[in-house]
């Protein structure tokens, strides 16, 4: 490991003294929860310009158990905090470890104990009965051991998170497999039914009926009958496996066929606007497959729409660094084409975009819960990555980072 690769400190400047300056994309945030305001003063001027993970250290400052309650019931997520064990009570600390652990069942926030009676609270006796992930006396803390046990704390802290993500993916790939098990079964026994349905049917239409209303209902159940094989057509996506059909495409072509077929489509009058990168690199995917992804997202895209509203579709060449995979599981490093489709329709919640790509959830009237799930399984299929970015009322984007094919262009 080397030093400049996961913690850092800069000078009042912004300078890095060991490394160039980075800009962090996010931040870790840290409680300080203790009556004395010099420890806080002493805590934030030693961390101040420290980067762990290509994140700086926010500091938040609580005097009290009950102001740490209050701050830990806000919007702000904590990777750790730093308790001070005799507050307000001599067991204040103590007790707002078992608050967070039992009452708020925070178990990811990584806890440290620290205090300035070290005989009133024997270390053995906290460790034992505590979930902490250290305890300290106020003497050890030095500006080299804070150093080291923020890092010590931010590590483990972001193992958790990345372990309980991936933990989230598998549950999804798990879920993905049985939904392809058993779309197994119904595609071949309702493709049987379907069959004798539309041959009869087809039959009927060629004979001539003397009524008209009869004429119309054989058409229904016709039109009926491909709607069901549309949907068993869909299913047949999570059962089959195409990677022989993978060819070597630059996706602004598909792009550029598909414009009529979506322009046609829409069902109201939101332009659509295009950016395309004129130098974009090849991949290697299903074409078929990538047109029946685009097309599912922009109809979702105009069907969210309300009024005076636009999508865009834009494609660029891009890199995924380490860094960005620590912070998106499942995510891999290298070079990538993105499809980016944003709208600025009624956006998606926090609730529904944590099932948005399960097979069969939807959120419409008639929907069949199967294009994003869809869309999900190519992604996969395609070894690339997907994110959604959105919230209620503002613009939605779905960005699709589909692998540059190793053979260079």
């Amino acid at each position: 490991m080397r030093d400049d690769e996961f913690i850092t400190f800069s000078d009042n400047n912004g300078n890095s003294s060991t490394s160039p300056a980075i800009k962090p994309s996010l931040c870790w945030n840290m409680l300080v929860v203790d009556d004395d305001k010099a420890i806080h003063d002493v805590t934030k001027l030693v961390l101040k310009n420290a980067t762990v993970f290509n994140r700086n250290i926010v500091i938040h400052s609580a005097y009290s158990a009950q102001q740490a309650k209050e701050l830990l019931f806000s919007n702000v997520t904590f990777a750790f905090a730093l308790i001070d064990v005799v507050m307000e009570t001599d067991n204040a600390g103590l007790s707002l470890v078992k608050w967070i652990r039992h009452v708020k069942h925070d178990t990811n926030i990584r806890l440290v104990l620290r205090t300035g009676q070290p005989g009133e609270a024997p270390e053995q006796d906290i460790i034992s009965h505590y979930d902490i992930h250290d305890y300290k006396e106020k003497s050890e803390l030095t500006a080299k051991k804070l150093f080291t046990l923020s890092y010590s704390c931010l590590r483990t802290y972001n193992d958790i998170i990345k372990a309980k993500e991936m933990q989230t993916m598998l549950r999804h790939s798990v879920k993905m497999e049985a939904i392809g098990q058993l779309a197994s079964g119904i595609v071949h026994d309702f493709n049987n039914i379907l069959g004798i349905i539309l041959g009869n049917v087809e039959l009927l239409q060629q004979t001539p009926f003397d009524h008209e209303k009869l004429t119309k209902r054989v058409n229904s159940i016709h039109k009926a009958a491909l709607m069901g094989k549309n949907t068993t057509d869909k299913l047949r996506s999570f059962t089959t496996n195409k990677s022989a059909l993978k060819e070597c495409v630059n996706i602004n072509d598909l792009i550029k066929k598909m414009d009529a077929i979506i322009g046609h489509s829409a069902t109201n009058n939101s332009p659509l606007n295009y950016s395309l990168d004129t130098n974009l690199w090849l991949t290697n995917i299903v074409s078929s497959d990538f047109e029946a992804v685009l097309f599912n997202i922009v109809i979702n895209a105009h069907e969210a729409i309300v009024e005076n509203g636009f999508i865009s579709i834009k494609t660029s060449n891009c890199i995924l660094t380490e860094e960005f995979c620590q912070e998106n599981p499942g995510a891999i490093a290298g070079e990538y084409i993105l499809l980016a489709v944003s709208d600025n329709g009624t956006g998606i919640s926090t609730d529904d975009k944590n099932f948005l790509f399960d097979p069969f959830f939807t959120t419409k009237a008639t929907g069949t819960g199967l294009g994003l799930a869809m869309v999900f399984d190519f992604i996969n299929r395609s070894f690339g990555y997907i994110s959604v970015i959105s919230e209620i009322e503002l613009d939605t984007t779905f960005n699709l980072y589909l692998p540059r094919n190793q053979i260079r262009e």
